[in-house]
């Protein structure tokens, strides 16, 4: 992968269960210290998945259920 479109391409044609994504280039840089609060978080949490070995830093986020 040598440029974007190859990158949105190739993260475009990966599927789930028969899914794919949907992929699409934010332009911009992150701000640091923006934080979601606990209130929106509380939400996604049902699909977090924690590792053993390192909760803190290894999370998988699991597929919303439809």
């Amino acid at each position: 992968m040598d440029t974007i479109d190859s990158a949105i391409n190739w993260a475009a044609n990966m599927s789930f269960k028969g899914k794919n994504p949907d992929v699409y280039l934010v332009e911009g840089t992150y701000e640091k210290g923006v934080v979601v609060g606990k209130k929106e978080l509380k939400s996604f949490k049902p699909f977090w998945k924690r590792s053993e070995e390192l909760p803190k830093w290894d999370v998988t986020i699991l597929p919303v259920p439809t």
